[in-house]
């Protein structure tokens, strides 16, 4: 394992060396007493392993880090350090570890141990992993539900947050006015890092590949190769043929893959907007298909995903219609009569509205239709 050392005092430089050397299993490749350097070094010739004082002749550290860990993320950091203050900022910065002065042999084993344990699970060729939030979050690896502990609810709540804008730079700010907008500013951004900091301890060793990145102003969520459900499901929607017999499967299987709306479950305001959305294409697109059923004389699957439609929508007047059509179809007045009455009953109790003439026009054609 090789490994690049920074630190503004040559003894301490020269004690850490020793301490390493003493250890085993690490090469050093670089001491250096100049953060600009040893940063130029670090750039170039990227090691495994990164041990950083964190105050180095007037340079911050962990500005440091950032830098390096923007251009070569896979570098692992170890903060070394006399100021306890510093251990929550250096573990948001997703360090591998943090020392604290003067540094023992045994404490350094305990550091390249975990460094170790942590490559070893990176290695592993592991099942797909699948983060769910169709209806609610949730996590497998392959078919096998993984159960996650959360400490807090704002853990849960600010990891779906990220989730929500995957990939997108999120302002501390935003953060910090969605989920404490009633706190002080020194006392939001002290629960916003505590709260970042127990999602890494709570998923990072189940799933070495989420990644929370941190921007000084901001912050990232990166999943890896990670797959998750709703954004699967809209990719397969965007790429789905014309509809025909032939494709037909293909759309029946999109439909069944929606297990229910996005975050339904968890009720978050902040996600109401993708939740329609995606409310939206699955409405549409099952509708579309039930009418091609309709249209092709398939009238019991039709029915069969009418009421699915009706069950997930059921304050959806077009489903009411879509059923009573397909039973007006199929000859059975009872079915044909239940939805127009269930129809009226619902309009009246939600909406405290009479059927409108159209839809009474539509109940006399389809009966006349049953009874010709």
């Amino acid at each position: 394992m090789k490994a690049v050392l920074v630190d503004d005092e040559p003894h301490a430089l020269t004690f850490l060396e020793n301490q390493l050397l003493g250890v085993g299993d690490v090469e050093i490749t670089g001491s250096f007493t100049s953060a600009s350097t040893a940063l130029d070094w670090v750039l170039s010739t990227p090691p495994d392993l990164l041990f950083l004082d964190i105050e180095i002749a007037n340079v911050n550290g962990m500005e440091l880090a950032e830098t390096v860990l923007s251009k070569h993320p896979d570098i692992q950091i170890v903060f070394v350090t006399a100021y306890q203050e510093y251990a929550v900022k250096a573990f948001e910065l997703n360090a591998v570890d943090y020392i604290m002065k003067p540094i023992s042999k045994n404490r350094l084993k305990k550091t390249l141990e975990r460094l170790q344990t942590k490559k070893q699970q990176e290695s592993i060729p592991a099942e797909k992993t699948t983060i769910c939030c169709l209806p609610s979050l949730q996590f497998f690896s392959g078919e096998k539900p993984i159960h996650i502990h959360w400490r807090t609810s704002k853990a849960k709540g600010l990891f779906l947050f990220l989730l929500h804008h995957l990939g997108h730079h999120v302002r501390k700010d935003v953060i910090i006015e969605t989920f404490w907008p009633d706190s002080d500013y020194k006392k939001a951004y002290a629960q916003l890092y505590s709260t970042v900091y127990l999602i890494r301890k709570t998923l990072t060793s189940v799933f070495p590949s989420i990644r929370i990145d941190n921007f000084e102003q901001s912050y990232t969520l990166e999943v890896g190769d990670i797959h998750i459900d709703y954004l699967e499901w809209e990719k397969k929607w965007s790429q789905l043929p014309a509809l025909s017999d032939s494709t037909l499967p293909a759309y029946l299987t999109l439909l069944d893959e929606y297990r229910g709306d996005y975050l339904h479950e968890e009720d978050y305001l902040w996600a109401e907007n993708r939740r329609e959305h995606l409310k939206n294409l699955w409405r549409e697109t099952a509708t579309a298909v039930a009418d091609y059923l309709f249209e092709q004389g398939r009238y019991e699957q039709a029915a069969r995903l009418g009421q699915k439609i009706q069950e997930m929508y059921p304050f959806l007047e077009e489903s009411y219609c879509m059923l009573m059509r397909i039973y007006a179809a199929l000859n059975e007045p009872f079915y044909f009569e239940k939805q127009y009455n269930k129809l009226v009953h619902m309009l009246d109790e939600e909406f405290a509205i009479a059927p409108s003439p159209e839809l009474i026009k539509l109940h006399d054609e389809c009966r006349k239709q049953l009874t010709e």
